[in-house]
């Protein structure tokens, strides 16, 4: 295919594509969109690099259907790993009619050999710098077939992205820019390290505030164009829209991975913001909560939304993922500080993690429900090319489907390890309905005031989307079986606590453990038997409340339980015979067959002076479970 540009012509044309297949199972109606989606800025970036002697037409196929017989001398495509097929659907039609195509974005990044086969070249990496060579060698004919990036654009002086050029009205704002690129943690199934690499590039503050102010005045102007030309029902409307907040550009978005990534940073950047007057949101860290001058400062600037990357509530699938930064202890607190400066919180939360089972998904949407966050994006774990995930699923051979379209966030495409895919897949569905249910709406949004009628109607659509789109979803009934079988405990009785024999005792410069019994419970399918893995200080008081719940789940589940004392630290010589009491053990023994695993062995000095009359307690048929 020829790619040079004909002689003579005086303006070529550059169209750029954002793909959305239109048999999308998730497709969000305008009014949806308008409410809740504001639009990618790597096409108007790209639009921004390219030479001014071109026309520039963007489409996002999300708003609008792509007609295949726009003039054009070359098409543009930013790709994303789940719109991949429709992306390379899109290409071949426009290299039939003779179009070349560049591809560009993430997936072709990670995927250049597959990406090659649909186009005449690819960007690797981001693409500013690379873009103006690409649009040389187009006009020469002489593109080449891969264009890397050997390092990082520098964000000084940077092009501001021509956000005039996406469709009007068509989503929450058009407001969006970006301050900062990459991210400095480590998460396994992020994209955002790989891609834009491990240490954070900061765009001047000045550059920000000029560009915010231009394209400030330039919606304004927009709107009040809009709002002349059409009749005088929709200029009062559209007046209404702007009153309550309701009407595109109303608030701005920072698209960053990582808005606060720098605290000195914030402040420079939050305290200009003031002259503004706007209301913004961004993506943030949830410990920014933590920093009540922060979260203050933001607040004043006009920060009136922050989604935070939550991920779980599992300390241990935080670990697992190399997250660990987010503490779970400090989540209701941190959620409490945003709220109390009137700043929204959208968590995000991923389901699927190996330490995840059935119990996470109520568990997430109680504790959203509870510290009455205003918006939730739920997710599958998904294993996205360029990952640590990626390669680690694909070493273990736990990929079982590589159709791109379902590496969505919102289908399993891989095998769980603590509950089965189609558990993991009703799950999801479940806790989509559920929150965003009208008595959990009720419940999140009653007490709000700020911004209240723009958060109702995101919740509606939201509502709409979900819905609409997918199904109702079930939970076993094991699953609230576990969800009572993980829990953390206090202990209170501190006198006479015994430590565990099977561990070395503690050297005097020992942190000390947190005074508490964590129960994490897991299914053993191979065993039919449910394994309850204790850990910290057990005292007569939890211990009773570990058997109740005990009882509670053999009547439920009707399994075997077997528990686990190996990880205890300390125990107190009334929590080890309170596991004896011949009244609560015969309550449990109608409905399961209970086991007690190292328990002889970490506390033996105790249970050698209680006269065992249960002595199949200690029968262990699973011992090497």
């Amino acid at each position: 295919m020829d790619t040079s540009l004909t002689h003579g012509e005086i303006r070529p044309k550059l169209l750029l594509l954002d793909p959305y297949p239109r048999n999308n199972p998730y497709r969000m109606t305008a009014s949806e969109r308008r409410s809740i989606w504001f639009p990618k800025l790597s096409l108007p970036a790209i639009a921004a690099y390219t030479p001014t002697t071109w026309d520039v037409e963007i489409v996002d196929e999300a708003v609008r259907d792509i007609d295949f017989e726009t003039p054009c001398n070359v098409v543009g495509i930013s790709i994303m790993t789940c719109y991949a097929p429709r992306a390379y659907e899109i290409a071949d039609e426009f290299r039939r009619r003779g179009k070349p195509v560049i591809l560009g974005g993430v997936h072709p990044t990670y995927c250049p050999d597959e990406a090659l086969r649909h186009c005449d070249a690819i960007v690797c990496g981001e693409a500013e710098d690379l873009w103006p060579q690409v649009i040389t060698d187009i006009e020469t004919g002489s593109l080449k077939r891969i264009y890397r990036m050997d390092q990082f654009p520098t964000l000084s002086h940077y092009k501001p992205p021509r956000i005039e050029l996406l469709s009007p009205d068509s989503y929450m704002t058009r407001l969006c820019t970006f301050t900062t690129r990459g991210c400095h943690f480590d998460c396994e199934f992020c994209s955002v390290s790989p891609f834009n690499g491990k240490t954070t590039r900061r765009r001047p503050v000045p550059e920000v505030i000029e560009e915010l102010k231009r394209a400030k005045e330039w919606l304004r102007s927009d709107i009040i164009e809009r709002m002349t030309r059409g009749s005088l029902f929709h200029a009062l409307t559209t007046s209404l829209k702007i009153w309550v907040g309701l009407e595109e550009g109303s608030i701005v978005a920072f698209v960053d991975d990582l808005h606060n990534s720098h605290r000195a940073y914030c402040r420079e950047l939050w305290q200009a913001l003031k002259s503004l007057n706007i209301k913004w949101g961004c993506q943030s860290t949830l410990f920014l909560g933590d920093d009540p001058e922060m979260v203050r400062l933001a607040a004043d600037s006009g920060c009136v939304s922050v989604f935070v990357g939550m991920e779980s509530l599992s300390d241990d699938s935080l670990d697992e993922t190399n997250k660990g930064f987010n503490q779970v202890r400090k989540f209701e607190n941190q959620i409490k500080m945003f709220h109390d400066h009137g700043i929204m919180v959208n968590p995000g939360l991923v389901f699927g993690f190996d330490n995840d089972d059935e119990s996470v998904f109520e568990t997430a949407v109680e504790f959203l429900t509870r510290n009455k966050v205003e918006l939730a994006y739920f997710n599958v774990l998904t294993p996205l090319p360029g990952t640590a995930l990626f390669e680690r699923f694909k070493r273990e051979g736990r990929i079982i489907d590589q159709d791109w379209s379902k590496y969505d966030g919102k289908h399993v495409v891989y095998t769980p390890k603590r509950m089965s895919a189609e558990q993991l897949q009703e799950g999801f569905f479940w806790a989509n309905h559920q929150f965003y249910s009208w008595p959990c709406i009720w419940n999140r949004m009653g007490h709000k005031s700020q911004r209240l009628i723009p958060r109702l109607e995101m919740n509606w659509e939201f509502r709409k989307l979900i819905y609409r789109t997918t199904p109702k979803g079930a939970l076993s009934p094991l699953a609230k079986v576990l969800k009572n079988l993980q829990t953390k405990l206090p202990t209170c009785e501190t006198h006479q606590l015994v430590p565990n024999a099977l561990h070395p005792q503690l050297s005097p410069d020992s942190k000390p453990q947190e005074l508490c019994l964590k129960m994490k419970a897991r299914r053993h399918d191979a065993f039919a038997a449910l394994f309850i893995d204790l850990e910290g200080t057990l005292d007569h008081l939890n211990a009773k409340e570990l058997l109740k719940r005990i009882t509670q789940a053999g009547r439920e589940a009707k399994m075997d339980i077997v528990v686990n004392f190996e990880h205890i630290k300390h125990a107190t010589p009334k929590a080890i015979y309170t596991l004896f009491d011949g009244e609560i053990l015969r309550a449990i023994t109608p409905h399961t067959k209970l086991r007690y695993r190292n328990l002889k062995e970490a506390f033996q000095s105790i249970v050698s002076e209680i006269a065992l009359e249960n002595l199949d307690l200690f029968d262990e048929d699973t011992q090497h479970a």
